[in-house]
């Protein structure tokens, strides 16, 4: 991850967040871990994290992230019609929305003050819980007493993939907007505000714009509402601009709203599973919604005891599996075991001799050869079953179970 960016508070304000009355979370069960995605592509992912001492609040604060997702969702959209950000749902007991989880850290509270000693910690912690995945960035509310004065949140990521975390410190943060802080250091985690910006600040507010208060990445907190702020005043900074190399429109942790998504359906035959490497697909059989022009690879995972066979439709052959989508699409997967029956009989006078030995059961997908030889006076007329023909020499696909039968005949 880059350096670290902070954002620190101004004076005192009321949580004036729009979200505030909304309707809150759908869950009722806290998880630790991540649950099984309903979102295709890279995912914005909440987390409430207290210290290893701290009074768990989740119900409560996860209400609150959920409202905050849904304010910051809206105000995006408010800023660029055409954009999101692409937060991580599930399906949970009251429908599906926003996948919050909810985690017990290693450490106790004392061990983490200081902002930037925190964040580490921190995200360290939550790398070795699980956390660490490079197509998510991790919004996380950390619900313990605070880890320096005044300082409301703390990001940091790069612009591509890899991880970022942007830490909002409650605590820290109970005079200011809650959803601000969090929209605020999400930026931060997906790269801005990058190096040589033309407003950026100078040292130590670096990594942030001075040319305006009411702008998302301004240095210091106002405590404006999220709907008083603005995402990248002049668009000559961090969003929608020209004039450097990162521009936080074009993340890909970002939902385009100006295309329409193209479906993914994914088929498994035989006992096995697809999953993609951005998150998106991990099941038997499914569709998914994609952004058009991602490119999601898939890899098969067969149960134990079989192996991956073969591809159809979008993908074909045994080798990697990168489905373009430019529209629909449509991928199917073929497993079968990882030794089969193999039966190899004749009729009439003659034999069938096999490269490998003809055993009774056969390494599935390895080379087989069979060649009739007929007994003297017999002539080979041919095979039936798993082999076609009149041609003495026969190389069956060795997939599945193999019945093959080779018919002799006077001369």
């Amino acid at each position: 991850m880059r350096r670290l960016a902070a954002v620190v508070i101004a004076g005192a304000a009321l949580w004036l967040a729009p979200g505030a009355f909304a309707a809150g979370w759908c869950g009722t069960a806290a998880s630790a871990t991540d649950v099984a995605d309903t979102v295709a592509g890279e995912q914005v992912h909440l987390i409430y994290a207290i210290p290893s001492d701290g009074a768990d609040n989740f119900p409560v604060v996860a209400n609150r992230m959920a409202d905050d997702a849904v304010s910051i969702t809206n105000w995006w959209t408010g800023q660029d019609s055409t954009r999101t950000p692409r937060f991580d749902e599930a399906a949970l007991t009251g429908g599906t929305c926003v996948d919050i989880s909810s985690v017990r850290l290693p450490d106790p509270a004392a061990s983490l003050i200081g902002a930037s000693t925190a964040f580490q910690r921190v995200a360290t912690d939550l790398i070795n819980l699980g956390f660490g995945s490079d197509y998510k960035r991790y919004v996380v509310y950390y619900d313990g007493p605070s880890v320096e004065a005044n300082i409301c949140g703390t990001g940091a990521g790069d612009f591509g993939h890899g991880l970022g975390f942007a830490i909002v410190w409650l605590a820290g943060c109970s005079s200011a907007p809650s959803d601000a802080v969090a929209a605020h250091e999400l930026v931060h985690a997906l790269g801005a505000v990058p190096t040589g910006a033309p407003h950026e600040c100078p040292a130590p507010h670096d990594m942030h714009v001075c040319d305006s208060a009411v702008d998302l990445m301004y240095w210091q907190d106002s405590g404006l509402p999220l709907v008083n702020r603005f995402l990248d005043v002049g668009h000559d900074d961090y969003y929608e601009h020209a004039t450097n190399g990162v521009d936080i429109r074009n993340s890909a942790w970002l939902r385009h709203l100006d295309t329409p998504q193209q479906p993914l359906a994914v088929q498994v035959v035989g006992p096995g599973t697809l999953v993609s490497d951005i998150p998106g697909v991990k099941c038997a059989s499914c569709t998914t919604l994609w952004d058009q022009g991602w490119s999601p690879t898939l890899f098969p995972v067969a149960d134990g005891g079989h192996r991956f066979v073969r591809w159809s439709g979008a993908c074909t052959g045994t080798g990697s599996c990168t489905v373009q989508m430019t529209g629909p699409q449509t991928v199917t997967a073929l497993f079968g075991p990882e030794r089969v029956d193999l039966h190899v009989t004749t009729a009439g006078r003659g034999r069938v001799a096999c490269t490998p030995s003809c055993t009774k059961r056969f390494k599935a997908g390895d080379a087989l050869t069979l060649r009739a030889v007929p007994a003297k006076g017999w002539k080979f007329t041919g095979w039936s079953g798993g082999c076609k023909g009149a041609r003495p020499v026969c190389k069956p696909a060795t997939d599945f179970a193999l019945s093959v039968r080779a018919t002799f005949r006077k001369r």
